[in-house]
């Protein structure tokens, strides 16, 4: 019996650099989008104007000789080649760092961190402690139910009972935690907090993975976890409900839907709903006569979390003026290749 490696994970995908063709989903009537889109997910903190941090090696309050060191290296060498951030490695602060025995202290005060900062010009430091990193094992002595058989009066081969056969279940857990701060390098203040410990576990007779197995992938996922929260990452979401819908107007603060669009609405709306984690990606609408590839009107636009539904407005007339009454079709995209679609028609009068 071979038990079932488990995550508690509340991360997306990790780190990918390529977008894939995902199968198309039907939506709401004349709606369609795929199923799943990669976008960029940026922290909270982020800004264009963040180039250049320095990552400082964890302070380790765990039994685990050298897992403060470890993970902070890994963590600065994804960062190194997620290409967000120019990064200062130990080796660039070397100086400071055996001067302030920072590898120890772990938590980075204010004058401190202005004077890593002043070294390569370095605008934001990252900085941490490692919690908790072990793993803990329990056995239980379980029972299965067999057969017990016999032989009746005719000489056939009957069940005549069962009895209990005793096996030893065991189920290891791992844990990975650490808490990471970044720091500003100018001011010393602190302006972003992480803290999301990573656990698996597997369980049966035997598990299907080993303790120091489930202990290496918690480390990988808290080392991943770190990043997402520091760097701007690729990562895969899903699509649910109507992305695209046509609207003549807001009214009290509900939507006109109309799939049916006449020259006397002089406007339309495609209304776009996209998840919160859309936040700051760049997407474009298209109008295109349905079946063919020539755009009349477009409009691009970032999407932010706080938009919920957004409508973008087109005129009616210009199009008409170009392909005339018909049906036509409304695009997202959030690349080269459309990520929804949603058919309607402009008529002479609804």
């Amino acid at each position: 019996m071979e038990g079932q490696l488990r995550t508690k994970a509340r991360a997306g995908a990790w780190l990918s650099l390529f977008v894939v063709v995902m199968p198309l989903v039907t939506g709401c009537t004349g709606g369609r989008t795929k199923d799943k889109i990669w976008i960029y997910q940026y922290p909270s903190f982020y800004s264009p104007r963040l180039k250049r941090i320095a990552v400082v090696p964890f302070a380790d309050r765990t039994r685990a000789r050298g897992v403060g060191g470890r993970i902070s290296d890994k963590v600065s060498a994804i960062l190194t080649s997620n290409g967000t951030y120019e990064v200062y490695t130990r080796q660039h602060l070397r100086a400071v760092l055996t001067e302030q025995d920072l590898a120890a202290a772990g938590i980075i005060d204010a004058d401190v961190a202005k004077k890593i900062g002043r070294v390569g010009d370095v605008q934001a430091l990252v900085c941490g402690i490692c919690n908790r990193y072990e793993t803990q094992t329990r056995h239980e002595t379980r029972h299965n139910t067999v057969p017990v058989w016999g032989t009746n009066a005719h000489g056939q081969r009957v069940i005549t009972g069962s009895r209990k056969v005793p096996y030893r279940w065991t189920r290891h857990d791992a844990f990975v935690e650490c808490q990471v701060w970044v720091i500003d390098g100018v001011t010393g203040k602190q302006i972003a907090a992480v803290h999301s410990p990573s656990s698996f576990y597997a369980q049966g007779s035997p598990p299907k993975y080993a303790a120091p197995d489930l202990l290496r992938m918690a480390e990988e996922d808290q080392v991943g976890r770190i990043v997402r929260a520091i760097a701007v990452t690729r990562s895969q979401i899903k699509l649910k409900g109507d992305v695209l819908k046509t609207a003549t107007g807001l009214y009290d603060q509900k939507w006109d839907w109309q799939q049916r669009i006449a020259p006397g609405d002089k406007r339309f709306y495609v209304v776009v709903a996209l998840p919160q984690v859309a936040d700051r990606n760049n997407f474009k609408i298209t109008i295109v006569p349905k079946g063919e590839r020539e755009v009349l009107a477009e409009t691009a636009f970032a999407w932010k979390k706080t938009y919920g539904r957004r409508g973008y407005g087109f005129r009616v007339k210009p199009i008409i003026d170009k392909r005339g009454f018909g049906a036509y079709q409304a695009k997202l995209y959030s690349g080269p290749e459309p990520i929804a679609w949603y058919d309607f028609q402009i008529v002479e009068a609804r």
